[in-house]
């Protein structure tokens, strides 16, 4: 994020972006309810906040927003991220990080309130110490299973039974160090990971196919931020940590064929950054145009545009392509930076139409004041697209808390 606000800033100073032309902000409506406008809608001041379990409605899109968490679960509650599902397969539970430990919420859907809540993980597992939160990813096969690792040990966990099961050691393999940044496939049978080191520092990269028990990649470089696997198995999304003009920015791997393709930062690929994937899709940021792209892995060097921000570079954002209907994606806006900001979007949550029509559903304000990572919403999206969850810090007062809010549906066409 810094380089990219850096590149921002920069761009201002030479004269390329034009600030002046940005729009100045209009009231908003008087009437709540979700927006397919481009107006800037300024968050109504002062909302009071319900306890936690109970909900409120956003005044300015009238949708309603369940809090999870308040000051008696601690200052310090967040979700992991925007492409690591906080909800299982149905939608009948959520885990989150609520004052320094993972905890599992059970939760009713169709009465759209928590139900129940209790630590994670109870125990460590059999085979190795305690598995991560923020990377452990719910089957998509299953609502009570979670995959979850730690050292080099891939486990199953049954959320109702409280069991550890054995997937995979990948000692014999990598010998040492550890598995971070887990991502799979929706039929829970191609898993990738970063590699580290025995002290922790990132020496690598493996895609591992269930089904076959065979590594797929098995790769080492420092050059790696991370990768992802797609809801299809069949590609490998990976990211180098580098930009610039003329660097490849992003592989895509042919999990099938083998094939790679290298995406430079700029034109012609404009690689995409902040990122997220579907079944054989990425819909991801686009630093040099300012603009949320989507392009197919089996042609990645073919771009079209999701929505284009023009001259307002204040933003960075999440993408979350999590919900089943990829005819949408979830994107969750904050402020990046001081440049001037056109008000449109400003931290907001939102869905964007994948297929090039630019047409958004405007769902809430978050309200959070980002001082740190922890403080961006990151949200992300349930299987049946019905709810959203987020992290919020509301207005910077000291307190950052979990929020889920309920997504009205389109219409039968996808429509807003």
């Amino acid at each position: 994020m810094g380089r990219i606000a850096f590149a921002r800033a920069a761009l201002l100073v030479i004269g390329i972006l034009a600030p002046d032309t940005l729009a100045s902000p209009r009231p908003p409506e008087p009437k709540p309810g979700i927006k397919t406008d481009r107006v800037t809608y300024l968050p109504v001041p002062a909302v009071k906040l319900p306890k936690a379990g109970e909900t409120f409605v956003d005044p300015t899109f009238g949708t309603e927003i369940l809090r999870v968490t308040d000051a008696a679960d601690g200052a310090e509650n967040q979700n992991a991220y925007s492409y690591w599902p906080s909800f299982n397969k149905d939608a009948t539970g959520f885990f989150i990080c609520s004052g320094g430990r993972a905890m599992l919420y059970r939760f009713d859907p169709s009465r759209f309130r928590i139900v129940g809540k209790e630590p994670l993980f109870r125990e460590k597992p059999p085979e190795g110490g305690w598995p991560g939160w923020e990377d452990a990813i719910w089957s998509g096969t299953s609502p009570d299973l979670l995959f979850c690792h730690s050292g080099l040990k891939l486990a199953s966990y049954n959320v109702q039974t409280r069991q550890y099961t054995l997937v995979r050691d990948f000692t014999a393999e990598l010998s040492t160090g550890h598995l971070r940044q887990m991502s799979k496939s929706l039929d829970d049978r191609v898993f990738g990971f970063t590699r580290q080191d025995a002290k922790y520092a990132v020496v690598g990269y493996v895609v591992w196919d269930r089904q076959a028990d065979r590594l797929l990649l098995n790769q080492q470089t420092r050059q790696l931020d991370e990768i992802q696997v797609d809801k299809s198995g069949r590609f490998c999304v990976i990211k180098t940590g580098r930009g610039g003009k003329g660097v490849v920015e992003v592989r895509v791997a042919d999990l099938r064929t083998g094939k790679v393709e290298d995406l430079v930062d700029n034109e012609p690929d404009y690689a995409p950054g902040h990122s997220d994937n579907g079944h054989g899709v990425v819909v991801g940021a686009d630093n040099w145009k300012n603009r949320i792209t989507f392009r197919r892995l089996d042609a990645p060097h073919q771009v079209r545009t999701v929505l284009d921000l023009g001259n307002d570079w204040s933003q960075d954002y999440h993408v979350s392509l999590l919900a089943d209907d990829e005819r949408w994606a979830l994107v969750s806006f904050y402020v990046g930076n001081k440049l001037r900001s056109s008000g449109v979007f400003q931290n907001e949550i939102i869905q964007v139409a994948t297929d090039g029509s630019q047409r958004v559903r405007r769902l809430a304000h978050h309200r959070s004041v980002v001082k740190e990572y922890w403080d961006s919403p990151r949200a992300n999206i349930s299987r049946d697209g019905r709810f959203v969850i987020f992290t919020s810090s509301v207005e910077g007062r000291g307190q950052r808390d979990v929020f889920i809010l309920k997504v009205p549906p389109p219409d039968r066409r996808g429509s807003p």
